[in-house]
């Protein structure tokens, strides 16, 4: 008898707290329904709210999950109303409201699902999907409340980027691309054209790249190009992302295409090609691309420098040096030129079998001012340092620590 007092008293406390859980939702809803609210109003009614979204018998509904997610949205809108008339708000607030609003509002959606059952309890199938037929009873309400904010995403997720909060910029970036291109944005007519979401999706790639997560950037960024948006900015991070990942295919591919649609207007894009060309040992290619780069525009010191490289892979030192030359005399303070330039005439100096012959100490002597103010330049430049040393030591003339 004991026993079943026991589980009979257990059902009744059972059955109280469902009901006192229920009666929390009801409760809330008749709350933000009856009047306008402060912004404290809303956040008293979302803390009770959120008791019911943790409890057993409420967590399940979706229509917890909608009250809880509307109540966010109410928060943001508030804050922004105030804003309108002169109050200074808390935009980070703001905007983690309407990303916490977002999320429980899919809750929400996933959970609005109610499977239509025959008289014998079965789901009645649908015989031209095969599919159970279901009903929903909040879906409309959500996706009306989810499109009608549409481009307060995209600019909380600039409020975000501006503070540097990187993760919630990309977050809120991506509810308002994934947002615009759903069908009830073009059910509403809401929806954005390709050219705008992909304007936001380079600042999503961008955010990623400044969170360090490089696979997400370099996803984003692809997803801009291919909306259309093909600015240099995103090249150059496209590219950035991919050396950080150390993806040398994809990196080749991408600044091909950087170099085919801004043509000559930064040789760091022609240096990846090269560099590629040159350890792939295909000249030819690279040759006719540094031809073709020069003929375009004969200023730019970088051109030379690589096809000196070049030349001194195929012909040796003395094909490339006037090629060394130009790229110094076109940008004196080139480090990487000035390097090249020192590293040629010091190699062409050991090539004799007497180091110290007055002809190696001729080269030595031409080639120390490049060499040394490529050090400046570049100080972490080993090779540079290495080779100084080696010429200081031969000739007597300084020692490294002097530099």
């Amino acid at each position: 008898m004991k026993k079943i007092a026991l589980v009979s008293f257990l059902i009744i406390v059972s059955g109280i707290s469902a009901m006192a859980q229920n009666r929390l939702v009801t409760e809330v809803k008749k709350e933000i329904s009856e009047m306008t609210l402060t912004v404290d109003n809303y956040k008293s009614s979302l803390k009770k709210i959120n008791k019911a979204l943790e409890n057993d018998e409420t967590k399940d509904k979706a229509e917890t999950w909608w009250i809880a997610g509307k109540i966010q949205y109410s928060i943001y809108d508030k804050m922004m109303a105030n804003k309108g008339v002169g109050d200074k708000i808390n935009y980070t607030e703001a905007g983690m409201a309407l990303i916490d609003g977002y999320d429980k509002l899919q809750i929400a959606l996933h959970k609005d699902t109610i499977i239509t059952i025959d008289k014998k309890g079965k789901p009645v199938i649908d015989k031209k999907t095969g599919k159970a037929k279901f009903k929903t009873k909040y879906s409309q309400e959500i996706l009306n409340k989810v499109v009608s904010h549409l481009i307060d995403y995209s600019a909380v997720a600039g409020d975000f980027y501006a503070a540097g909060d990187w993760s919630n910029a990309y977050k809120a970036w991506d509810i308002y691309c994934n947002t615009a291109k759903c069908d009830w944005a073009k059910k509403k007519k809401v929806n954005e054209p390709d050219s705008i979401i992909g304007y936001n999706r380079f600042f999503q790639g961008l955010a990623a790249y400044q969170n360090k997560d490089y696979d997400k950037a370099v996803e984003q960024l692809a997803n801009a190009r291919n909306q259309g948006y093909r600015k240099k900015v995103l090249y150059d991070t496209w590219i950035d992302a991919l050396i950080k990942q150390q993806d040398t295919i994809y990196l080749v591919s991408v600044a091909h295409e950087a170099h085919d649609m801004l043509g000559a207007k930064d040789p760091r894009y022609v240096r990846i090609l090269i560099n590629h060309y040159l350890k792939a040992k295909n000249y030819d290619e690279a040759n006719t691309l540094l031809d073709e780069v020069i003929k375009s525009d004969s200023t730019v010191a970088e051109y030379y420098d690589l096809k000196g490289r070049l030349a001194e892979t195929q012909e040796g030192i003395d094909a490339a040096l006037p090629f060394y030359r130009k790229a110094v005399e076109l940008k004196p303070d080139f480090g990487m030129a000035l390097f090249d330039l020192g590293n040629a005439l010091y190699s062409k100096a050991i090539m004799n079998n007497d180091h110290r012959s007055n002809e190696a100490l001729r080269l030595y002597d031409e080639a120390l001012p490049y060499l040394e103010k490529a050090h400046q330049l570049m100080p972490h430049n080993e090779n540079a340092k290495k080779i100084l040393s080696r010429i200081y030591y031969v000739t007597g003339s300084k020692k490294i620590d002097e530099l």
